[in-house]
């Protein structure tokens, strides 16, 4: 049989030629583009055709383009289209179309090329699927061909599983661009936020000297000529005073969110230990609480395991939630800093025994700028929102619990950060490609 290969033996069934021909083809191949190639050639040799060609449908079934072919030279199958219009619009709608005598069959429009090539029947198969037809298979004999009712059902079978071969290319090429194109958008969003963040840092930095200088300015005014200031200068001295403490402590939240968000902080991970971190932590919180009447109590659990984190910004998170808790106890009233270590992670909560946290509230207060009474003269609305930001840079979670389950009173914010490797490929990304330093990856082990 011309065209067929010495792997397949004659008398074989039709069937089952082609299913171990497209199955051999099919596991040796990878990706789309190979299955398609190995579907037209495992047809072509189990038929026994001298050729194939696949043709694929485009602009709603408008306009046919070559795709790929086996045993047909490149330059008949671009030569154009081979069957009358009617039939073509036919073969378009998903009815296949046999050919068995080319050189007489009307539907045949370049009859004496097909003579030159030598072939002498021709099967269009649609490759189709439930939503139209997307291809189509033109198999070519060297000689008069027919088959019987089983072969075409089973040849139409084919031309199904093509089609269904084709969408999904078709989906993969659109997941494909989709998938570019977000890249390129998040590549746009991150240089946009590199310079967001490099302009935030210059502002504040900027507006922060002259803030300083008109404060102190201010301070020794007061200082040194109160007694030459009637009560009501006094007071406008003052309250300028504190107005500037508090434009002084939002620049200052600006600066570590920009230092945050940027990753210049990862520079400073190292190992350190926790049981060091919590001792200066609680010694801060000593000075903090104690001028306001607040007393600090601890229940830390020995001993704390090193981690590869930033002690300065672990002493910070935990200063933020000691801040927060003075803020709203009244004098009298307790802050208990509590630390363990629970299975592979650090569990350190801040609990205190104020006012608390509103219900409605409590799912928004660590986002950025939010402050639960929005009139309130202290507070940035920034400090739980970096506190967030220090947890996440450390692969950890943070969550708030008001009033405190046991007590019916007060706040309790819980944090947890992990033993083993804080530094993801985000972090190696940020490291490396975005600032060009070294990387280093700490991992600790259960031997340490």
């Amino acid at each position: 049989m011309p065209g067929a290969t010495g792997s397949v033996k004659d008398g074989d069934p039709l069937r089952r030629r082609i299913i171990q021909e497209i199955a051999r083809s099919v596991v040796a191949a990878g990706g789309v583009d190979n299955i398609i190639r190995a579907l037209v050639e495992s047809t072509t040799r189990g038929t026994g055709a001298k050729g194939c060609s696949l043709v694929i449908a485009q602009e709603g079934e408008r306009q046919l383009s070559p795709r790929m072919s086996c045993g047909v030279e490149d330059g008949y199958l671009l030569g154009g289209q081979i069957i009358a219009d009617h039939a073509l619009r036919q073969v378009l709608k998903g009815n296949p179309l046999f050919i068995w005598d080319v050189s007489g069959d009307p539907r045949i429009i370049r009859r004496e090329e097909l003579a030159r090539e030598g072939i002498s029947s021709i099967v269009f198969l649609p490759f189709r699927d439930g939503q139209g037809v997307r291809g189509i298979m033109r198999l070519y004999f060297a000689e008069a061909k027919k088959f019987n009712r089983e072969d075409l059902d089973f040849l139409n079978a084919i031309a199904e599983l093509g089609g269904m071969i084709l969408r999904i290319a078709e989906e993969r090429e659109l997941v494909s661009r989709d998938a570019e194109e977000a890249r390129r958008s998040l590549m746009r969003m991150r240089e946009e936020r590199r310079h967001f963040l490099s302009f935030l840092s210059m502002v504040t930095h900027d507006l922060k000297s002259p803030l300083v200088a008109v404060q102190g300015y201010l301070k020794m005014l007061l200082r040194k000529g109160a007694d030459r200031l009637d009560e009501r200068m006094i007071q406008g001295i003052r309250r300028s005073i504190q107005r500037m403490d508090g434009m002084m402590e939002l620049i200052s939240d600006l600066l570590e969110l920009s230092r945050l968000e940027s990753g210049q902080v990862l520079a400073e991970l190292k190992t350190v230990s926790w049981e060091e971190v919590l001792s200066a932590a609680v010694e801060m919180a000593h000075e903090l609480a104690e001028p306001q009447g607040i007393g600090v109590t601890t229940e830390i659990h020995h001993p704390l395991p090193e981690v590869f984190a930033s002690d300065i910004r672990l002493q910070q998170l935990i200063m933020n939630l000691v801040s927060n808790s003075v803020r709203f106890t009244p004098r009298g009233g307790r802050i208990i800093i509590r630390a363990r270590q629970e299975e592979d992670a650090v569990t350190v909560s801040v609990e205190d025994e104020g006012t608390g946290i509103e219900a409605d509230k409590l799912p928004h207060i660590f986002k950025e700028f939010y402050k639960g009474d929005p009139d309130a003269a202290e507070g940035t609305g920034l400090g739980l929102s970096i506190c967030k930001r220090i947890v996440d840079m450390h692969h950890g979670e943070i969550w708030a619990e008001s009033p405190v389950p046991e007590t019916g009173k007060g706040t309790r914010v819980t944090f947890t950060i992990p033993v083993g490797i804080t530094c993801s490929l985000e972090d190696r990304w940020m490291l490396g490609e975005g600032r060009g330093d070294t990387v280093i990856i700490r991992e600790r082990t259960e031997e340490g």
